[in-house]
């Protein structure tokens, strides 16, 4: 199956190489391309549950022909779709009277946000509210051609695929052909002044791209003193890593999908950012130390979320350390 991945930059925009003659036609748009191009039908929105529609009905792309409709495939447990969600929110208020819907495409990245009643809690903490399928399967995933996450497509009145943008960011050119389409929609219609940046909602250029502690893809960085007990693991703490790599100390329980420290285990991050994130959940607490000497106690107490543990007042290339205690799970550090 395929699986999505979260980006932290804009990335240089390719389709998956998989089509059909329903989709065939997307590659007429250069994602991130300023100009609005004309790239076939939208393809149809895939099985799954629905949220925040009326009884759970699905959405189908054809009864929104007229509307501008923005289709944006999402994550709850990726930061860059969180941060450009607050732009989706934005403008689902302030062009919805104007004609533009905006649809919410939820792919997930963990088994975790597979469970309905958790994506539903977390859509609701984020004060998502325009209408969101499940796709559980990544079949519209793949009907879209993406596997990047946000991934943005607008479609026009006709139903035709307008404008792509693969990765976070963008949002200023995403506004401007919004905008373009309404306009064409109704030439007479007086649209509301441009939102513009949403302060914090950018990604500060250069932050390392999250590290996943179930999928390594070979960003762990260790000595070769690791020790099987058991089904568990035994790793050392390196001296020293190089940027956008993380380590293991202590005992863990590495597995495909998050990993379980046993208490007083420990992952150290290199990175470079402002901000550092741990997805994880559980009962217990984190204690981190930053490269800075600064040390901080995070309770956690609940089902997997981001939380944050580290910031500083500007981007930079720094280091942390966490340590374990209790029951917890860990799944990825995400920056900003």
């Amino acid at each position: 199956r395929p699986t999505p991945s979260a980006t932290a930059t804009v990335p240089s925009g390719r389709f998956i190489g998989l089509s059909d003659a329903e989709n065939r036609q997307l590659d007429r748009c250069t994602p991130a391309e300023a100009a609005l191009a004309s790239c076939g039908d939208a393809p149809a929105l895939g099985a799954g549950t629905w949220f925040n529609t009326p009884g759970g009905a699905a959405v189908d792309l054809r009864d929104l022909r007229g509307s501008v409709v923005l289709v944006d495939f999402f994550s709850t447990s990726c930061v860059g779709c969180r941060r450009f969600g607050r732009y989706l929110n934005a403008w689902q208020s302030t062009y919805g009277s104007s004609g533009l819907r905006v649809v919410g495409v939820h792919s997930p990245q963990h088994d975790f946000e597979r469970e309905d009643r958790q994506v539903a809690r977390t859509l609701g903490r984020l004060g998502i509210t325009f209408p969101v399928l499940q796709d559980q399967g990544f079949t519209t995933l793949t009907a879209y051609r993406t596997q990047v996450l946000p991934s943005t497509y607008l479609v026009d009145v006709r139903g035709t695929v307008r404008a792509v943008t693969l990765g976070e960011g963008g949002a200023a050119r995403i506004e401007k052909q919004l905008r373009t389409l309404l306009r064409q929609r109704n030439g007479s219609a007086e649209l509301p002044p441009a939102i513009g940046d949403i302060d914090g909602a950018a990604t500060p250029i250069g932050t390392t791209t999250p590290i996943d502690l179930g999928r390594s893809d070979g960003r762990r960085y260790d000595t070769n003193s690791d020790t099987v007990v058991g089904d568990d693991t035994r790793f050392r703490l390196p001296p020293s890593q190089p940027d956008g790599t993380f380590s293991l100390g202590g005992l863990w329980t590495v597995g495909p999908d998050g990993s379980v420290p046993k208490t007083g285990a420990e992952a150290r991050v290199a990175y470079r950012g402002r901000t550092a994130l741990q997805l994880v959940g559980g009962d217990g607490t984190l204690t981190v130390t930053t490269s800075e000497g600064m040390t901080r106690t995070v309770r956690i107490d609940g089902p997997p979320d981001l939380v944050a543990v580290a910031a500083a007042d500007e981007t930079g290339t720094r280091s942390l350390t966490v340590r374990y205690e209790g029951d917890l799970r860990v799944y990825a550090f995400s920056f900003g």
